[in-house]
């Protein structure tokens, strides 16, 4: 008899459900940071990238787009001429709202450069992303890229048409507060309008080829965890096959299991203490002692985990767990991982971000310093739009269903990562978001008796004993 999930399973759970969720807190602490807005519509943004996503994975359901499709997952040759139009006009859109036709010619490059080669060089990344979208059709990744893109535009238009004019009349938190659950309204139902009310679903295949091998995308793949008298056994099945097939079975000592646990350890610990001693670096340095020692830890266990497994055999007694991971739910681990390095190297290494993090520290101060804070607004907004859209179509993917409220539903868990990490830290809100979509999936292996439905009554009780304890949050803003 097979082993069933257990704690393990939950806490991969709740790491899927964290990125999900961290996805979207990061636009929202952004824009509540620097734009000074806490923007109640950002659930909607999620919700709209979602939307977009479909003019590419099933455009025969998008109202007016389908007049432009043979058949619902079949374009004509105007169909793609459309797509392509979109995604380089979307990107060039959101350069032109950081500074017009200055940031067209390059005002927001590093140094001074030549205005004729940053035009052509932004036309032919333009260019190559629309290229790219066409190419991937109807792919959900070439979906997902044309929603981040798109929602990268439209998010800036929202400051510059909404909230830039209420913050020019001095509006007070509250009424930006009441500005943001209309707008939520306004695009929830307009959206609604559309498409309609019915529930929608993107196409996503069964399988993929990658090398060369057929691997199966939406399957899931069997992690079970054999612990007895003669060591630990890892066996992995995928589900996708009929019948289940088992791929590799490693075996591992006792002996083996405690050089592992040592070698991370020791590896871990020793690039901590060399890169906190590296005193030249500074304190905000882009890879700091933490993350390091982090990186270090995981590619040593990876390492020893491979060179020193050996054939296993499944044990008749002792303990077992099993994890049930499928590729697409792994992808949006990945996907948010390298989504949030690339926001932390923005920060950390590029003259926008260190403008963004002087912003959000004091935007008054920052523009009398001769920083260009409506460039940064708009850099902010542009940022959280596309951190969105990714999120959007990451839930789409995971629950198999598109709904205008869908966005609504995930924004109570946003606000609760950003509120639990700390309001005035992005990454308070990264760590927070996490500790919720861990409460949420642990809380219900934890407590017997308790359904889904208590997912997120959980999560804020997580809230509500750590704002008791520190009301400025984990972080404490830092």
């Amino acid at each position: 008899m097979p082993p069933s999930t257990g704690l393990a399973n939950a806490v991969v759970n709740g790491l899927v459900t964290g990125s999900i969720v961290a996805l979207g807190a990061i636009g929202l602490a952004l824009v509540y940071n620097i734009a000074e807005v806490p923007n109640f519509a950002h659930g909607e943004l999620l919700m709209i990238g979602a939307y977009m996503a479909l003019f590419v994975n099933q455009p025969g359901t998008v109202p007016i787009f389908d007049a432009l499709t043979n058949a619902s997952r079949s374009l004509g040759t105007l169909g793609y001429v459309v797509l392509f139009v979109l995604t380089a006009g979307a990107a060039l859109g959101a350069v032109y709202l950081l500074g017009g036709e200055a940031a067209l010619k390059g005002s927001w490059w590093p140094g001074d450069p030549n205005p004729g080669l940053a035009v052509g060089v932004q036309l032919i990344a333009a260019s190559a992303l629309g290229l790219v979208v066409v190419v991937g059709f109807p792919s959900i990744w070439a979906g997902l890229l044309l929603a981040a893109i798109l929602l990268a535009a439209i998010a800036p238009l929202l400051e510059k048409v909404v909230f830039q004019k209420f913050r020019a009349k001095d509006a007070s938190l509250a009424t930006m507060l009441i500005v943001t659950l209309g707008l939520s309204f306004v695009l929830r139902f307009g959206t609604q309008a559309v498409y309609g009310g019915e529930v929608r679903t993107y196409n996503v295949p069964q399988v993929g080829t990658v090398f060369g091998y057929d691997v199966g995308l939406s399957a899931a793949k069997f992690f079970d965890f054999y612990a007895s008298g003669a060591g630990l056994v890892l066996r992995v099945i995928d589900s996708g096959p009929n019948p289940d097939q088992t791929m590799f079975t490693w075996g591992y000592s006792w002996l083996a299991v405690a050089i592992v646990v040592v070698g991370t350890l020791a590896v871990t610990i020793g690039a901590y203490r060399w890169r906190r001693g590296d005193d030249a670096l500074g304190a905000s340095q882009t890879i700091g002692p933490k993350l390091t020692a982090s990186v270090a830890g995981l590619l040593t266990l990876s390492v020893l985990l491979v060179v020193l497994s050996g054939e296993g055999t499944v044990p008749n007694s002792g303990s077992s767990t099993r994890v049930r991971l499928s590729v697409m739910r792994a992808s949006v681990i990945f996907i948010a991982a390298g989504m949030m390095a690339f926001l932390h190297f923005l920060l950390q290494e590029t003259k926008l971000g260190k403008a963004m993090r002087a912003s959000s520290d004091n935007i008054d101060l920052a523009k009398i310093t001769g920083i260009n804070t409506d460039r940064v607004m708009m850099a902010t907004w542009i940022i959280a739009g596309a951190f969105a859209a990714v999120g959007g179509v990451m839930l789409g993917v995971l629950f198999n269903q598109l709904t205008v409220n869908m966005g609504f539903f995930l924004l109570l868990p946003m606000f609760a990562g950003v509120i639990l990490g700390g309001l005035q830290s992005v990454y308070g809100a990264i760590l927070g978001s996490y500790i919720v979509g861990l409460s949420m999936d642990v809380g219900i292996f934890a407590i017997p008796g308790i359904g889904s439905t208590y997912r997120i009554p959980i999560a804020f009780v997580i809230l509500f004993v750590v704002l008791l304890v520190k009301p400025e949050g984990i972080t404490g803003g830092a």
